[in-house]
């Protein structure tokens, strides 16, 4: 299966906490979702992506994801994300794959736009430290 990923998950520490397993490098490639923003949730430190006609948002499209990789990633996102197919430019032209949506209803955009270097910078340690915590008394995130 194959993802792209727009926000904390590009960070590949993350991806490897979440998933229970590093990737190798050549999962990921460089693309971008044309037609939309990235925006910093309110109240969060994590980014969604709003449809922004003018805007296109970096990211890498991830492959070679399992069933259970899936079923982890779900788990990390939770319920204000639903996965859809979008079209995302790669290489110059575009293709489909999955992308975790934002339900607008659950979580509102600010009017920062969200930087994956100021992320890292800023709100990474704690981001990990409290995803550690979580892996850690989940079952649904079992690596068993």
């Amino acid at each position: 299966m194959r993802f792209f990923f727009y926000g904390t998950l590009l960070d590949r520490d993350v991806t490897a906490l979440v998933l229970g397993r590093r990737l190798p490098p050549r999962a990921y490639t460089e693309a971008s979702l044309p037609g939309h923003a990235r925006r910093r949730v309110q109240g969060a430190t994590y980014p969604i992506v709003i449809a922004d006609p003018c805007g296109e948002v970096p990211g890498a499209i991830v492959g070679g994801l399992s069933a259970r990789d899936v079923a982890h990633l779900a788990a990390y996102e939770g319920p204000g994300y639903r996965v859809v197919p979008l079209r995302v430019k790669v290489q110059g032209r575009m293709v489909e794959v999955s992308v975790f949506e934002p339900i607008q209803s659950r979580l509102k955009p600010s009017r920062e736009l969200w930087d994956l270097t100021v992320w890292q910078r800023r709100h990474k340690r704690s981001f990990v430290d409290r995803l550690r915590r979580a892996l850690s008394v989940h079952p649904a995130y079992s690596r068993t």
